[in-house]
């Protein structure tokens, strides 16, 4: 994956196109997330429409770090709560380890993102170390 791909993934995901985003994940791609794991394309939709209802996320590109089999690329993604949801409910749902944002605030988290690209150059494994916020949310 080049630069340019990676722009035009970023472009699918800010946009919620997810047939597009689809096209650069291998089958049986994995996404490890706040100590749990999305496997395959059906529970990536899954996940996102359930989270998209409750939080618009927006990719914001810094760099990106070419490597022998896959990628690393740093981003700030910027979240902003749109309806309330508890971690009791993320719990239920089997994402445990997210932190809901409060409704009407945004926060910028940075990302460092690690992509594992198949034989084929699609992606099959992602996952993030994040930097917690200095301060808590605040309404």
């Amino acid at each position: 994956m080049t630069d340019d791909d990676y722009h035009r993934y970023i472009a699918a995901f800010n946009a919620r196109d997810y047939d597009t985003l689809e096209t650069f994940f291998a089958d049986d791609f994995v996404l490890e997330n706040a100590g749990f794991a999305v496997r395959g394309k059906q529970a990536f939709r899954d996940f996102y429409a359930f989270f998209h209802e409750f939080c618009r996320e927006e990719v914001i590109f810094r760099e990106f770090f070419p490597g022998r089999q896959g990628f690393v690329s740093n981003v700030v993604i910027r979240f902003t709560g749109l309806k309330e949801l508890s971690p009791e409910v993320l719990e239920e749902r089997g994402y445990p380890g997210m932190t809901p944002v409060p409704v009407g605030v945004s926060v910028d988290v940075e990302f460092y993102i690690h992509y594992l690209l198949n034989e084929q150059g699609l992606i099959r494994y992602i996952k993030g170390a994040v930097w917690v916020p200095e301060a808590p949310f605040q309404a």
